[in-house]
């Protein structure tokens, strides 16, 4: 035999080795395809259930409803909370956008604006209130993190409509909290041991602990991050190139300082923690799981690789998801010592909702919306938070495996429904949701 046919039936035998992987991939493509359509078809049905629409659309039009002319947003309809959250008009905003409710979403940024200006301040306060036609600053507590929520807000409307009188006539002062927000007060990048590239929040408000705590935490960074990328396309079109150059400077600082710090191999791959504690010197990550870690989903921005959030998901499910009582449900927070809470929380679980809708995973949300019936059944809106209560253990508990398999007879009681956070973090899920198994996006009344 010449070489010429020797090839010839290698040749063949390689091609029909290629046909017949080629096949199998894609019949196993086509086998997951057809199980996430089949998922996603289950939580299209269940969106459509009566209980869980009348909940989203009474949840939604709370919000709507409760929205004064001038854009002013009480945050609590049980009296839990007074006054107006800065940091909820970034959750409210970003589900205006969802809806195509832009004059709603203009209207609470400009009063939060107006607050600032007519109470002389340079940054956004805790709380804001409301006497007759004038704004007061009920605490004016520096979070940053509300402050990013804010300017993030204002930044995607912004792009959203495209270039608008408000945004002309706004566009200075927002800038200025930006500034305001990225430079080496708070946003601490240089050589000194002390600044590890990260934004300082010196009132973080944490459900661990229930406390404020001084902290660069993975949300600061995260919507400080996903604001300065923004903002930095809006300076574009102002002509203002010096400020672009900062800020996508700025954001590759701080790209590096969340690689550097709060991304750790703690549970066995890179993923995100949620705090890099400072200590009067280099500072010391904090390994716990929760809610915060989940930030960069709520913000659309990441420092680093979309596998390291991805990474982290699939730990949360699988080192702090619990199954008991029927449902299945994530903690509010988990600790590095494998103990965690007995409770769950609202945002929380629409950013987990929205991790699952961009990733495929419809069993996961079928899941959380199967939790929200049981836990949320007779109040007629979404809740801030909800805990495991009996058998010794009331609000926010720390407890262990151990304890939990001994609750049998704990049932869930629920913290006020109708939060403005919480409940617009998620209505702005469920509209995503919607839209991505064919639905409306806004509810009917």
């Amino acid at each position: 035999m010449n070489k010429g046919n020797f090839i010839k039936p290698y040749l063949i035998i390689l091609l029909c080795l290629f046909v017949n992987q080629s096949v199998f991939s894609q019949s196993r493509s086509k086998n997951i395809t057809n199980d996430s359509i089949q998922e996603r078809n289950k939580v299209r049905e269940l969106l459509q259930k009566p209980e869980l629409e009348h909940l989203y659309s009474k949840t939604y039009y709370s919000l709507l409803d409760r929205l004064n002319h001038d854009g002013f947003l009480p945050e609590s309809l049980t009296g839990a909370y007074s006054g107006m959250f800065p940091r909820t008009s970034g959750a409210f905003v970003l589900l205006m956008i969802e809806t195509g409710r832009y004059k709603e979403a203009e209207a609470n940024i400009r009063c939060v604006l107006k607050a600032i200006a007519q109470n002389d301040m340079e940054r956004t306060p805790r709380v804001i209130g409301k006497e007759k036609e004038k704004y007061i600053i009920m605490d004016d507590q520096f979070q940053i993190d509300a402050q990013a929520h804010v300017i993030l807000a204002w930044a995607r409307l912004a792009l959203k409509r495209g270039r608008t009188p408000f945004e002309d006539n706004t566009w200075n002062q927002v800038k200025m909290l930006m500034r305001r927000t990225c430079d080496r007060t708070f946003f601490q990048y240089g050589g000194w041991s002390i600044e590890p590239g990260l934004v300082r929040n010196i009132a973080f408000e944490h459900s661990k602990e229930s406390r404020m705590w001084d902290v660069f935490d993975l949300l600061t960074q995260s919507f400080v991050g996903a604001a300065m990328t923004d903002m930095a396309k809006i300076a574009a079109r102002h002509n203002a190139p010096d400020l672009v150059a900062d800020w996508n400077k700025k954001i590759a600082i701080l790209s590096t300082g969340i690689k550097n710090h709060l991304v750790s191999n703690y549970y066995g791959a890179p993923a995100y923690v949620e705090m890099f504690v400072p200590n009067g010197n280099g500072g010391v990550q904090y390994n716990g799981l929760g809610w915060v870690n989940l930030s960069p989903i709520a913000a659309g921005w990441e420092g680093v690789d979309h596998q390291i959030l991805k990474n982290t998901v699939e730990i949360m499910n699988r080192k702090l998801l619990k199954h008991s009582n029927g449902v299945v449900w994530m903690p509010t927070d988990g600790y590095p010592d494998g103990r965690f809470s007995n409770e769950i929380i609202g945002k929380g679980m629409a950013w987990e909702i929205d991790f699952a809708r961009s990733e495929n995973d419809y069993k996961r949300i079928h899941q959380i919306l199967d939790l929200i019936l049981t836990v949320n059944a007779g109040k007629p809106l979404y809740l801030e938070g909800a805990w495991l209560e009996g058998n010794g253990k009331t609000l926010s508990n720390i407890i262990s495996d151990d304890d939990l398999a001994k609750m049998k007879t704990s049932v869930w009681k629920v913290k006020d429904a109708g939060n403005g956070e919480q409940t617009a973090w998620w209505c702005w899920s469920i509209a995503r949701l919607r839209k991505s198994v064919g639905l409306q996006a806004e509810p009917r009344r």
